[in-house]
């Protein structure tokens, strides 16, 4: 009776030793195949979150011009600017909340929708190809396993100022909010902190008129 004891012990030691070796050989592809996932998912949100119409852009560029219909001066209405920012962050702040506390609740029959809140309940699942962990040939034909991946995240934003002259006589302004999510992903038995920066086009106008001298510089 001992001896069983003792086989089944060591062969025990022996399967938990061999996957955990298998398991440490896995993390460098699992951290790929889930930062790449949890990528797609934040672009997914972000082209979803909070968004003004057409009319609240158009008073974001402040251009002075001298009698001669000249600019003089190139300026942004950063109040305004910053306000849309902060309407951005607080909107994806507040779904990734409801997301990592698995309250979100789907606003309607959209597949946007119903990806967000299976991702509320369940995570991010992966489908990844034995093929592909080990390297084999796909002939092999070996089962894909699914691989969750869950993400504590947070958000900030910085505004980003471009004007340039455009062609003979023209300036193009351009005006966008980078968001930047900092963000733990969490894998089973460790954790890994990364950062994601995705630009929002706000603004893209060409108007007559040269970029003003100081702006040069």
């Amino acid at each position: 009776m001992k001896k069983w004891i003792i086989i089944a012990t060591c062969i025990c030691i022996f399967l938990t030793v061999t996957l955990g070796i298998i398991y440490i050989q896995l993390i460098p592809l699992l951290k790929d195949y889930g930062k790449m996932e949890i990528e797609r998912f934040n672009q997914l949100v972000i082209s979803h979150c909070y968004m003004t119409d057409q009319k609240q852009y158009d008073d974001l560029v402040i251009i002075e011009r001298n009698e001669n219909n000249e600019i003089e001066l190139i300026d942004f209405d950063m109040i305004k600017v910053n306000q849309l920012a902060s309407q951005i962050v607080l909107d994806i702040e507040k779904t990734y909340a409801q997301i990592e506390d698995g309250s979100y609740q789907a606003k309607d029959e959209s597949s946007y929708q119903k990806r967000v809140e299976e991702v509320s309940q369940t995570g991010i699942i992966a489908s990844i190809s034995l093929n592909t962990l080990f390297h084999l040939p796909s002939f092999f034909l070996l089962p894909s396993i699914p691989v969750n991946y869950k993400h504590l995240s947070s958000v900030g934003s910085s505004i980003v100022k471009n004007i340039e002259n455009y062609g003979v006589n023209h300036v193009m302004i351009e005006l966008s909010i980078e968001i930047r999510m900092n963000i733990a992903m969490v894998y089973p038995f460790f954790e890994q902190y990364h950062t994601q920066v995705i630009s929002i086009p706000i603004l893209l106008e060409i108007f007559q008129g040269q970029v003003p001298l100081v702006y040069s510089s």
